[in-house]
């Protein structure tokens, strides 16, 4: 059974297409509470996830990095699949302070890499962890966009973004995005977006 999502409906129009993305999606699993993300930002369905236009976005032959919680681990695989990537393999920051956890305590985050058609692969020596430093909730380590840079095709954009990166294109509720995305808005567009497009 195919698993790919067509939603016709939320299509971009936007005609460029990239070879890798980077995605943090705000996921409404198990971040109610006195502690959840929900204190930080607007959440969004697993549904409202999935239904993203990512195929359009992503060139033929392309990776996505998703983040993912331990918590979203499994949802993440079958967003990636939904999106139309094969899951190849799975990168864990390490965090050295004690996080929150029912049943254990969380010390790591994941991105999950998946590939569409033949992308290639730059690097074939990238470890698959890092140690990298908390910062303010939900605030990720920089030097993921190096790790992904040596391993992942050009052109790149990162969905949910809180800053900017060199040489990538980015598009979040933060910040001034540069692509636009029928049926999920922004606050402001960057002048890479033609007026008629929004």
């Amino acid at each position: 059974m195919d698993k790919t999502i067509n939603n016709a409906e939320n299509r971009t129009n936007t005609k460029k297409r990239y070879g890798t993305l980077l995605i943090d999606p705000p996921w409404d699993i198990q971040q109610r509470g006195n502690y959840g993300a929900i204190r930080h930002y607007d959440l969004m369905t697993l549904d409202r996830i999935k239904a993203m236009p990512i195929q359009d976005l992503a060139a033929d032959n392309s990776h996505c990095w998703l983040w993912v919680t331990n918590a979203t681990l499994r949802h993440g695989f079958d967003v990636l699949e939904g999106w139309g990537f094969t899951p190849r393999s799975v990168f864990t920051w390490i965090k050295l302070r004690m996080g929150l956890g029912h049943y254990l305590r969380n010390c790591t985050e994941h991105i999950l890499l998946g590939s569409r058609g033949n992308a290639p692969v730059r690097c074939r020596n990238q470890i698959n962890f890092g140690v990298f430093p908390v910062q303010d909730h939900s605030h990720k380590p920089e030097e993921i966009h190096k790790i992904i840079e040596r391993v992942s095709p050009p052109d790149y954009l990162e969905l949910f973004a809180r800053g900017r990166t060199p040489g990538w294109d980015v598009w979040g509720n933060e910040i001034d995005s540069d692509i636009v995305i029928p049926g999920y808005p922004v606050p402001e567009y960057s002048d890479k977006v033609p007026k008629g497009e929004v």
